[in-house]
């Protein structure tokens, strides 16, 4: 009878030690509601309870966002006090933003503003972002590629002077700027020396031309998929890439001409006269352009078009009409057919250096210009 009934009293004590632990997991709300709770689960981000005076009733879950102190068998395992304080974004502007995070991802960071708890979630690319602080522990920061080039070197080089690397072999030298005026658009600006550089040897080949040229003309970047970053669709570089450019050519030429008297030998029998050239070219041309370590430039371009050309020959025999000499097509800018198929052919090879844009000829892209400290940022919700 005895150990019947010190049985009966460990019972009793065991259901009471049972109760006491079940009544001392307590779970206080943001808005100061105290529930006498049995948890079940404390998740990432929830917890999962059932209520002490209804141990057969369902599962309750709670937000732990919710929650400001948590007790499970009388030891505080979450304190809304510390928790509550708030995570500090500095974004690459050095402007500061007070917020919850939610997420950091790869690319990726999900937050709610710190005074606005119950608002919607924002996404801000982690390239936007200098540093994050969480409860005083810096667990995010951004720090430069030694092998990249920034977006801000991109954007404050983009225009180029470029040297037609093989004008000299044909009698000229020829320059051409560029200079973005917009993302996707440029402008480019050229001239032309004709009578320097690498000269025939043969007398009635040379010419001895002489002149000068002046082209210009918008130029339009096509983006390929090799030419544009995926990311936010930007072009990798202002000046790289396919293109179309539309090409107006002001010309000027004189030439030295030979023609055949009749006399022989050659070139005894002939006579010289000035041939003068004054023509305005409308190409269209397509080409692609490199960029190397964002300082070097390399590009090709073909093209064709009309010309407007007019003529006029100084000192030649008035009984000489048809002299084998004034069909050359040559034009060093350009190669014209002649008047009867007044159609234009260009092609060239560049290689130029990448400069910083005057003031006078830059657009400031958005992009490039530094918000205001007050300004808002740029966020997608979700």
């Amino acid at each position: 009878m005895k150990i019947r009934k010190f049985e009966n009293i460990f019972t009793m004590v065991f259901c009471f030690c049972a109760l006491l632990a079940h009544s001392q997991d307590t779970i206080v709300t943001q808005k100061g509601d105290v529930i006498k709770a049995t948890i079940i689960e404390i998740g990432i981000k929830e917890i999962k309870y059932k209520l002490n005076n209804d141990l057969q009733g369902p599962i309750i879950s709670i937000e732990k966002s919710n929650v400001k102190t948590l007790k499970v068998g009388g030891q505080t395992v979450l304190d809304g006090k510390a928790s509550a304080k708030e995570d500090i974004i500095v974004k690459i502007d050095d402007s500061i933003i007070k917020v919850k995070v939610l997420d950091i991802g790869v690319n990726e960071v999900k937050m709610k503003l710190y005074n606005n708890p119950d608002g919607p979630t924002i996404t801000m690319k982690k390239s936007e972002i200098k540093s994050i602080t969480i409860e005083g522990q810096t667990v995010y920061e951004q720090k430069a590629d030694p092998y990249s080039t920034s977006n801000k070197l991109i954007l404050d080089k983009n225009s180029s002077i470029k040297f037609h690397f093989f004008s000299p072999l044909n009698s000229h030298m020829a320059f051409t700027y560029e200079w973005m005026n917009k993302p996707g658009f440029n402008w480019e600006l050229g001239a032309g020396i004709i009578g320097v550089g690498i000269k025939k040897t043969n007398t009635i080949l040379n010419r001895n031309p002489r002149g000068a040229f002046l082209r210009f003309g918008p130029k339009f970047l096509l983006g390929s998929s090799s030419d544009i970053e995926i990311e936010g669709a930007r072009y990798s570089h202002p000046l790289k890439g396919r293109y179309l450019k539309v090409e107006m050519i002001l010309h000027l030429m004189n030439t030295t001409n030979f023609a055949d008297t009749g006399r022989y030998p050659w070139p005894k029998g002939t006579v010289s006269y000035t041939k003068q050239y004054q023509s305005v070219v409308l190409n269209l041309i397509y080409g692609r352009q490199f960029i190397f370590g964002n300082s070097i430039t390399v590009s090709w371009y073909a093209g064709g078009g009309y010309s407007f050309e007019s003529t006029t020959s100084i000192g030649k025999p008035s009984n000489i009409t048809n002299n084998w000499t004034d069909y050359d097509p040559r034009r060093y800018s350009h190669f014209f057919f002649g008047e009867g198929f007044p159609l234009t052919m260009t092609t060239g090879f560049t290689v130029g250096y990448i400069l910083k844009t005057p003031d006078f000829f830059s657009r400031k892209p958005l992009s490039a210009t530094r918000p205001s400290p007050k300004a808002e940022y740029p966020v997608n919700k979700k």
